[in-house]
Formats: structure tokens, sequence, C-alpha cells
């Protein structure tokens, strides 16, 4: 799952947005470098991510694609889930999503803490070009498939995904339907198993 993803479900569970947006640019021990709460949400983040990779779907899907781009898949398949969610936001949130993006940035933006550089600018672009909106036309995450492709090198193959996506657009919007209300129940059976442990006793209070 991608941005929006993990927005959604943070807000979801009543996680910390920032901590959940920010742990793709954490390593190790969060509660070493950041508070209880936005350290849970790194922890949320990180137990989705395993969640949907452990799922037979998700497997099945990742060995779908050409052996020249398999190895790619995992982010090719983050970004077409999240297009699925944009597009079909109403069946999973009673806000609109430009509204709901509007609060999120809004919570986001006035979080004060270590933030890497790399967060800072990829948070500049995304509110500034409207990713999460733009995520609901699918030529949207084609691009920015074909982007991150010229930025980095070493996932160059990511360009060779849009075709693939395209080409399989039905199947995997049925996965999605399948994968994404389960993953809701998991990350909230998680936050409400864990949240003690995360956040301290006081947060049972």
């Amino acid at each position: 799952m991608n941005f929006l993803a993990h927005l959604h479900l943070a807000d979801h569970c009543h996680s910390h947005l920032a901590g959940n947006l920010l742990a793709d640019f954490v390593r190790g021990d969060p509660y070493r470098q950041y508070s209880p709460e936005v350290a849970a949400g790194i922890k949320l983040h990180r137990f989705v991510d395993g969640f949907i990779d452990s799922q037979p779907e998700v497997r099945a899907w990742r060995r779908a694609f050409p052996p020249d781009i398999r190895r790619v898949s995992g982010i090719a398949l983050d970004m077409i889930w999240d297009h699925y969610l944009a597009r079909h936001w109403h069946n999973f949130h009673d806000l609109p999503l430009p509204v709901f993006v509007q609060q999120v940035r809004k919570e986001v933006e006035g979080f004060a803490g270590k933030e890497p550089d790399h967060y800072r600018q990829m948070t500049k672009h995304m509110w500034q070009q409207e990713w999460l909106i733009q995520y609901q036309q699918v030529a949207s995450i084609h691009q920015a498939l074909e982007r991150m492709a010229i930025r980095r090198p070493k996932l160059s193959s990511l360009a060779e995904c849009p075709p693939f996506l395209a080409g399989h657009y039905q199947e995997l919007e049925q996965s999605f339907f399948i994968l994404y209300p389960r993953l809701m129940d998991a990350s909230q059976a998680f936050w409400r198993a864990h949240k003690a442990v995360l956040l301290g006793p006081e947060s049972t209070k």
C-alpha cells in the first residue's frame, strides 16, 4: 500500500497520521527517535506492509509479473492499490476524498519532529501536486511509476510495469476489493491488541 492507504488506515485506527506517513523514511527503532505516538504510527505502517505482502493474492500477483520486472512488482502493486482506493473512496470513508486530504494535510504539516530531508521534499511535492487526488486516474499511477524509474536507475524496470497493470486492470481491481477490507480489519485488530504496548499504559485510560 502507498501513501493514501497508509493515511486512510491510520485514520481508520486513530493512529498518528504523520507517524504512518513518515515510516518509510525511518530506520531502526522508532522509539529511540520519536514520541510514543509517532513511533506507534510507524509500527502500524510496518505492520500494514508486512501483512499485505504476506497475503496469498499479493504473492500470486507478484509471480504473475513477467520475470524481467518481477523484482519491482511490489512497488507497482502498492501504487495500483492506492489507485483503486482513490477511485472507490466513497466505499471506505464518509468524507469526500478532497476533504479528507485537506484534513490530513493540516495535521501532517502541523507535525514538528526530526523529519528527514527526503520526507520533507516528498510531502511538499505530494501536497503541491495533489498526488492523493490524482491517484483516482490510472494514468497518474503509470506516470508516477515512470518518474520513479527515471529518478532511481535501480528501479528502471518500473517503467515497464504500466502495460501489465493495464492488461490486468479488472482482475487487480477484484483482488483489491478482497484485500483491502481484510487489511482494514487486520490493522484495527493489530492496533487494538497492541495499543497499550505501543503507546504506553496511559493510552488505555
